[in-house]
């Protein structure tokens, strides 16, 4: 297979059979030149052991290109001429990405996603009652998108007055495609940017219980407190993050056990298995389409798979990392929701950029999917064919556009 003479990203038919070329590049050069659409050179890190040095070594560099940051009129500043937010420009990188690393892992913390339970769960029965009687639904319009814009509006302290607004707002910067333009991409930013500004001026005015309350309030001795700037970074950082990401991981969830009804039979009489599940879900059924953020090396490094050149642009494939057999077997193509190593799964990342949110999103699908299979135990895909299903993908993530059931 010359690798060198295709273009990355593979083609990906489903967010479960991986392209051809992972497993081969794992076995044969698990560090490999590849050529983007853009006709730009990269190199391509497919093994899960690269993958994770990758991910942590700080040779790898995520550099954020300041003049194409989204800008967003935050209304801070006094300057009239430099009224602007650059998104991710002051958390992408040390010394801004340690600093508010160090600061918000204070409030994201798997003991604050695990007092969130009970609300995730109450969440999930009102929307399972809501979903009682209609006989049918889409389940991704109509529950994948549901539960955790509902956990996001709780952690923001939102008033219920204002969910329906926020949600809206929500929807524009997540549920998107990339046929829409960038410029209308870029208004839906400005617009939840404000939206957040709004949101913060008044929580600092009357500080709840909330996550938001919480971040508004950290400080610490060398840190000090978040800037403005910051807390709205956080703010989209979470719909980005802590609303598509599982809605679209709940959606990949339930199709990959309707592909397989063996595996979802086994979840219903082994409910002990749920946590279990949802690691082997979000290795086997990750939301990726493989293509992933670009880093870049700040000197040569030497990985299992040969030396990466300083200077390089390099793609860390974590779906490929996910099915590498040296860690999950040699079924490491399988579905199996008893997988006992599914747990090492590259889902959430690793090291300074792991998934502040990943605690949560856990309790999200952890609940939600086994309370689904609890409330309705004639759950079924209601359409002609699992491989006729529309997906969608905008670029990053890859998940069914919708997912009729029947009850």
């Amino acid at each position: 297979m010359d690798i060198e003479a295709r273009t990355y990203p593979f083609t990906r038919h489903t967010p479960f059979e991986m392209p051809e070329e992972f497993a081969w590049l794992r076995e044969h050069r698990p560090i490999a030149q590849v050529r983007l659409a853009t006709g730009d050179a990269a190199w391509l890190i497919t093994r899960y052991e690269d993958v994770r040095t990758a991910l942590t070594d700080p040779r790898f560099s995520r550099t954020i290109n300041r003049e194409g940051a989204a800008r967003v009129d935050t209304g801070f500043q006094a300057d009239a001429d430099s009224p602007v937010f650059n998104f991710g420009g002051s958390i992408s990188e040390p010394p801004g990405h340690t600093r508010w690393r160090r600061l918000v892992n204070q409030a994201f913390t798997a003991r604050h996603a695990e007092s969130m339970r009970p609300a995730v769960a109450a969440h999930t029965d009102a929307l399972l009652d809501e979903l009682q009687g209609a006989g049918g639904f889409d389940l991704m319009a109509d529950y994948a998108y549901q539960l955790p814009i509902r956990v996001i509006c709780d952690l923001l302290g939102l008033e219920q007055t204002a969910r329906p607004e926020f949600s809206a707002l929500a929807a524009q910067i997540t549920r998107r495609d990339f046929t829409s333009s960038f410029v209308e991409f870029g208004q839906a930013l400005q617009a939840i940017g404000r939206y957040a500004i709004g949101l913060i001026v008044r929580k600092r005015q009357n500080l709840g219980d909330d996550l938001l309350s919480t971040l508004i309030g950290l400080t610490d001795e060398e840190d000090g407190r978040l800037s403005n700037e910051e807390l709205v970074s956080t703010v989209i950082l979470l719909l980005m993050a802590g609303y598509e990401s599982t809605a679209v991981q709940l959606g990949n969830a339930f199709y990959a056990l309707f592909r397989d009804p063996s595996q979802m039979r086994r979840l219903r009489e082994e409910p002990a298995l749920t946590g279990q599940a949802v690691e082997e879900i979000l290795r086997y059924a990750q939301m990726g389409t493989g293509y992933a953020i670009a880093k870049f090396t700040t000197e040569d490094v030497e990985l299992s798979g040969g030396t990466v050149p300083a200077g390089s642009t390099v793609f860390v494939s974590l779906a490929s990392a996910n099915r590498d057999e040296k860690v999950f077997g040699e079924d490491a193509d399988r579905f199996d929701v008893g997988r006992g190593c599914a747990h090492r799964q590259t889902a959430f990342g690793y090291g300074p950029h792991y998934c502040l949110g990943a605690a949560l999103a856990r309790v999200e699908m952890q609940e939600g999917i086994a309370r689904m299979l609890h409330r309705f135990p004639d759950l079924r895909f209601d359409g002609p064919d699992l491989d006729g299903v529309p997906l969608a993908s905008n670029l990053f993530t890859f998940y069914p556009a919708e997912l009729p059931v029947r009850i």
